[in-house]
């Protein structure tokens, strides 16, 4: 299990060695690390015949969409199948997976609900592909910085008023802690769950609909919001506090791509976010 999720996390560290001017073996690296996660995931069962159909044809509709020299009307099919396929893998819709379990069930503090941790491929290969294809990514230090430098205090934020509304609802409580579990969880919640969850609900959904309405005043702030309440409608398995909390966290996430242009920035903002809360409040939430 963990070789093929090394290599698809090697994949998506990939994709920042592309620079402008570089020749398209080194544009294209990533494919490498992939190419071998995907025949270690078929090895291990963990993706079957039918599921390398799925990634395949997501595959192809990402290029598609991504792709400035096609005509308009097949990118807005691509496009469309995009959200279609990419909403479908991200939820677990769509068989031929069988995602590992990486942390069993159990209780990270006495006073918590159950939680346990799967290493999701068909959801990681969506922010994987629409990142290669659909999204500009940073190219160098200095914008680096620069993100950065912009990101953080919406981050800071974000994550003073997550913590002291979840803190004031009784969903949580200040719980420290750094479990046996806890590398394990901060690397599959950064590679596995923030990288495709920004790619799909940011860099998709926000940034087409900002672009269908840049006529609209505060369009862009518009397309915000829509993309923040639809993250917070797709936790609804948390119940309703965590739909609201989620689509409030997910304001924040736009806000730090709005503010940036950059999907870096509310990928980091939503890891931040995420690691606070498992490191120093109960997770997921107090058992009621």
């Amino acid at each position: 299990m963990i070789p093929t999720f090394a290599l698809l996390t090697l994949a998506i560290l990939a994709l920042w060695a592309d620079r402008p001017g570089q020749g398209i073996w080194i544009r294209r690296l990533w494919l490498v690390p992939f190419a071998g996660s995907l025949v270690a995931a078929m090895t291990l069962g963990i993706v079957r015949p039918i599921g390398l159909g799925w990634v395949l044809a997501f595959a192809v509709v990402a290029w598609g969409f991504g792709q400035a020299f096609l005509p308009v009307w097949p990118r807005r099919i691509a496009g469309a199948l995009v959200l279609l396929l990419g909403g479908a893998l991200i939820s677990h819709q769509l068989p031929g997976f069988n995602n590992p379990l990486a942390i069993p069930s159990g209780r990270l503090t006495p006073d918590a609900v159950p939680y346990r941790l799967h290493f999701n491929f068909d959801k990681t290969v969506v922010g994987l592909f629409l990142l290669a294809w659909c999204h500009a990514r940073i190219a160098s230090a200095a914008e680096w910085r620069r993100v950065l430098a912009r990101a953080a205090p919406v981050a800071a934020a974000t994550i003073a008023l997550l913590v002291g509304l979840a803190l004031a609802v009784g969903y949580v409580r200040f719980a420290p802690k750094f479990p046996a579990e806890a590398w394990l969880w901060l690397w599959a919640n950064l590679v596995f769950t923030c990288v495709a969850e920004e790619a799909v609900f940011r860099g998709l959904v926000q940034a087409q609909l900002a672009r269908v309405w840049h006529r609209i005043p505060r369009g862009e702030w518009l397309a915000l919001m829509v993309a923040a309440v639809l993250f917070g409608v797709a936790h609804i398995g948390g119940g309703l506090a965590y739909v609201v909390l989620a689509t409030i966290a997910g304001i924040g996430y736009g806000w730090a791509y709005l503010r940036t242009g950059r999907l870096e920035a509310s990928i980091l903002c939503h890891f931040a976010l995420n690691a606070v809360h498992f490191l120093g409040y109960t997770y997921p939430a107090l058992a009621r």
